[in-house]
């Protein structure tokens, strides 16, 4: 991966990074949450180096690596690199000193709660949190999805797999890292690269779909937003036109 060249830009890229760390019942091996977060660091650590920022839904197994690479690697900005989407489901039992420790360098957004119940009230949680979704997906121009939860019996909906769909339904570029396992792998199994719309060559996204390597991960992502030209102009496209379906 060519990190020294001084000509890169990413400032065109909003990027969604959508997914957590799996249930470790569901981890398929051992310190399955290590290489994912290591994606995350590597990751939003080399966007925020060349300008781009980062659109997350304030996962708490996620913010933290994002908003540190911010600090280190973002340098001075007229925009904060970050911007954290979260229901107030969640924010509401927030304390002001927890958000303004975040506020340094992330722009922090807070969306309805639905429904009349609580945290653990599996309808209020799902509307709440698709809600959520939609605004984090208006913000973004690009998703890369990685890990994230399966909820296989609890009837909470998978974030991972309904942020992909909203962003399909915007025709927002999609890159799906689903070597490191959760439920961006399961997605692996009824995805084509071609649906994702990225511009990316299929080989590459086959490799995105079920390495385990997690700079050649980085190195494809990066190589790609910087270079792609196809890719660049249709964002340039959706910038015009924010509704293109």
């Amino acid at each position: 991966m060519n990190v020294t060249r001084l000509d890169i830009s990413l400032r065109q890229y909003e990027i969604g990074l959508s997914g957590a760390i799996p249930d470790r019942n569901d981890w398929s091996e051992m310190a399955m949450d290590r290489g994912i977060l290591e994606f995350v660091a590597l990751f939003s650590g080399i966007v925020f180096k060349y300008g781009g920022r980062i659109i997350h839904g304030c996962h708490p197994t996620f913010t933290p690596i994002i908003l540190r690479q911010a600090r280190l690697q973002a340098g001075d900005r007229t925009r904060k690199p970050v911007t954290l989407i979260m229901s107030d489901l969640w924010a509401r039992d927030m304390d002001l000193a927890d958000i303004e420790s975040m506020t340094d360098v992330a722009e922090f957004v807070t969306t309805e709660k639905i429904g009349n119940g609580g945290v653990e009230d599996v309808y209020t949680r799902n509307k709440s949190l698709t809600a959520m979704r939609r605004v984090l997906i208006d913000a973004q121009n690009v998703m890369v999805a990685v890990g994230g939860k399966l909820h296989s019996a609890d009837g909470k909906i998978p974030g991972v797999g309904e942020e992909m769909a909203l962003a399909e339904e915007k025709g927002i570029p999609r890159f799906l890292v689903g070597g490191l396992g959760g439920f961006a792998q399961e997605l692996v199994k009824d995805l084509t690269p071609s649906s994702l719309n990225n511009f990316l060559p299929h080989e590459e996204s086959v490799e995105l779909f079920g390495t385990r390597d997690i700079t050649a991960c980085v190195s494809i992502l990066f190589e790609h937003l910087a270079r792609s030209e196809p890719l660049t102009q249709y964002i340039q496209l959706l910038k015009q036109n924010p509704e293109r379906t």
